[in-house]
């Protein structure tokens, strides 16, 4: 009788080696300040341009910030693992092997996403949303879909995910569970973009709304956790949920009824998510 393979980790269970045991500690601390850092840093002159002078924000700001995570988490695997940690790091966070399951989850999302927008739209005023502009934005001026959508993955997702959800869910969830590190990665995030709120006109108007946006990152941070998590802590999919959902949310026609259909759905999927993983809280990340 032949031996069956080895299935893959279920969703019952937490898949082990997120990351390298560390040979020296620190390195959570390692990467909160060099993230912020690099971060503040960037936005630093243009903070002093908007306060100074009431000149908006440059486009291509939040896009050069987005590298901070990814200072972030190559300068903590040096301190921890060193540069074989570097090699193994990356060799995980930018796998490809994870079940087909994940990989239809991040591409079906945003399709999914894209439809209950355009009906939302529809419902709402009557009207298909034009396609001819579908994706545009004025932050990213003259450039197609396609373009955008790279943009998007290479700096929300590579730039931002390689941090949040490469590097520090999986550290903390060494100690805690993955709902509770998904809760942190949230708080950690929402205060990332504090020197934002006093030069981007959009963070500066939110007022009330405020709190509905920190609900969302913590629900956002409870889905990526589950898709992290599931793809056996390779942010693939993420960058690609990513790619799909800014390309949605962020563009121009997108504003009003289509972004705020969409941000529902995810925020519904961050609870069932978040509810998932606060069932298999008492179960942590194996050791190596």
């Amino acid at each position: 009788m032949t031996e069956r393979s080895e299935k893959p980790p279920s969703l019952r269970s937490y898949p082990s080696r997120a990351v390298d045991e560390p040979r020296r500690g620190g390195g959570v601390a390692v990467f909160v300040i060099t993230t912020f850092a690099v971060t503040w840093l960037i936005w630093l002159p243009i903070l002093i341009r908007a306060r100074s002078t009431g000149i908006d924000t440059m486009p291509w700001t939040f896009f050069l910030a987005s590298v901070g995570p990814l200072c972030g988490a190559l300068t903590a695997t040096w301190w921890e693992a060193g540069r074989c940690g570097l090699s193994r790091w990356a060799r995980r966070v930018f796998s490809l092997r994870f079940t087909r399951t994940w990989w239809i989850a991040c591409i079906a999302m945003p399709l999914g996403y894209f439809m209950i927008g355009c009906l939302a739209v529809r419902a709402t005023s009557g009207q298909w949303p034009d396609l001819n502009e579908f994706g545009q934005t004025d932050k990213l001026p003259g450039l197609h879909w396609p373009a955008v959508a790279l943009l998007w993955a290479i700096s929300f997702g590579v730039g931002e995910e390689t941090g949040w959800r490469g590097w520090l869910l999986p550290r903390l969830s060494h100690q805690i569970s993955v709902f509770w590190a998904a809760l942190i990665v949230a708080g950690v995030w929402i205060a990332w973009h504090g020197p934002a709120f006093f030069f981007n006109p959009t963070y500066m108007s939110m007022g009330a709304g405020l709190l509905g946006w920190m609900v969302a990152l913590v629900c956002g941070s409870y889905l990526l956790s589950w898709l992290t998590v599931g793809a056996q802590w390779s942010i693939v999919p993420v960058v690609l949920w990513h790619a799909g959902f800014d390309l949605l949310t962020a563009a121009d026609q997108s504003a009003g009824v289509f972004a705020a259909a969409v941000s529902t759905v995810v925020m519904l999927q961050g609870v069932c998510s978040g509810l998932i993983l606060w069932r298999r809280r008492g179960r942590r990340t194996a050791r190596p």
